[in-house]
Parts: C-alpha cells; structure tokens; sequence
C-alpha cells in the first residue's frame, strides 16, 4: 500500500542517514588527515572519474527526460549551468575546479583524465549509466537528489575539514570542495520535491526505495575500492597503485 508522497519523501531522508557516504572510514581518514598524500591522490583519481570528469551530461539527461513541471525543469537547467559553467556560484566549471586541486596535488589534466577507475568505481558509472538511461525517470530524479547529491554538502564538510587543516591545501585548490557545500543542498532538495510530486503508487514507492538503496550501496562500494586498493593494498590492485606510484615519482612525491 501506498504512502503518502510527504512520509515517503521523508522515509528516503531516513534510508539515506543508515547507509550516508560521510560515515565511511575513508571520509574518516580523510578528515583526520590519516591518509598519506599519495593515498589522498587515488582517492583524488577515483572520484574524478565519478563527478567531475562526466558531469554535468548526466544532469543533462535528467532534464531531458524530465516531465512537463517548469520548478523541476528550471532546478535542473540551473544545476546544469551551475556543474558547466559555476555561473550560478560565480566560480567556474565544476570540472575546472577539481583540475585546480588536481593541480595541488601534482596531478595534470591528462593524468586525470587517463587514470583507469577501479572495478568498485566503474560499478557505480555502470549502474548510474543504467539508472539515468533505462530507469524510469523518477528513480533517477531519485537517487539523484538523494542519494548523491544529496548526501554532498555533508560529506564534503569533513573532506574540507582534512584537506585545510591536516594537508593544508590552498583555498584555491579546494573550491570544488567548497562549493559544493554552498550548492548541493539545494541542488539536492529537488529530489523530495520530485517524490511528492510523481512517487505516489505503491510500485513506483517501492521502485524509487530500491534505486535510492542501491545507489547507496553501489556508492559506499566506491569508497571500499578505494580503501582496498590505497590503504590496504590489496594484491588483487597492483596495476592501480602502480600507475599512480609512477605519477607521484613524475611529481617528485615519495610514493607509498
């Protein structure tokens, strides 16, 4: 049996807060400062591949697929804008902002752009690429707003925490960081909007429930490859750490 649109909006809030990308031990360690500075860069490379390297083209796909409701479209083509441009914070492109801490950390566009993601990595496109192309639209909208975006602004808390006080990053190298504290939580709003609007039957309830969770997983999963393949060293992802060893030796870093 259906919910209401209202409790089941605010039931998302809840699923979300069990499983929040902020609470994984990397974010942790991050924020501590626990993680040796070429750790730090495969985390960097890794979450270039997710955000910043293919955005804002899947907001764009949100957009288009969009039901006719000018609020939601008007959200979106401003989020679109925001991620291409930094119009609307008055910065710049979302991706030219993580080249600027790339930068930072030694690392060159073309390195960015060439880093191969780990297979938890390549899980999450994989399964946004599904969601956002073959998934009804709401349970992109979905997922999106909640279990992305909308865990952004809180997670990126702690990240700029560590990287100002543990690895003492320029201002100007964490702006992607900090911008996304100052713009996610709108950005990410839309997605309870979405759901009072258009998540009213029992299928489409339990529908939206099981791509928000997944998507929570398939994130958390993110953040263990990256764990398993840096911090713990897995055998299992030599090449990975390997590749990034001989970046950091190019940048004159001491590699793990």
């Amino acid at each position: 049996m259906a919910i209401s649109a209202r409790s089941f909006a605010e039931e998302l809030y809840r699923v979300v807060a069990a499983r929040h990308s902020k609470d994984h031990p990397i974010i942790g360690m991050i924020e501590r400062g626990e993680l040796s500075r070429d750790q730090l860069l495969g985390f960097a490379v890794q979450f270039y591949q997710l955000f910043p390297k293919i955005f804002p083209k899947p907001i764009a796909a949100l957009y288009a697929r969009c039901p006719d409701d000018p609020d939601i479209e008007r959200h979106l083509l401003e989020n679109l804008i925001e991620e291409g441009s930094g119009q609307v914070s008055g910065s710049a492109s979302h991706r030219d902002l993580f080249l600027e801490f790339g930068k930072t950390m030694g690392l060159s566009p073309e390195d960015l752009d060439a880093a191969e993601p780990l297979p938890e990595t390549a899980a999450l496109l994989n399964w946004r690429e599904i969601l956002f192309s073959q998934r009804p639209w709401i349970e992109a909208m979905a997922a999106q707003g909640y279990a992305l975006e909308g865990t952004a602004a809180e997670r990126m808390k702690r990240i700029v925490r560590g990287l100002r006080d543990r690895y003492e990053i320029p201002a100007e190298g964490m702006r992607y960081w900090t911008v996304h504290i100052e713009v996610e939580d709108e950005h990410g709003s839309v997605g309870a909007t979405a759901i009072e609007k258009f998540a009213h039957t029992e299928e489409t309830q339990a529908a939206v429930r099981e791509a928000v969770q997944r998507t929570l997983d398939v994130f958390w999963l993110f953040f263990d490859g990256v764990q398993r393949c840096y911090v713990d060293e897995d055998p299992t992802y030599a090449r990975w750490r390997e590749w990034l060893r001989a970046k950091a030796a190019v940048a004159g870093r001491v590699s793990v």
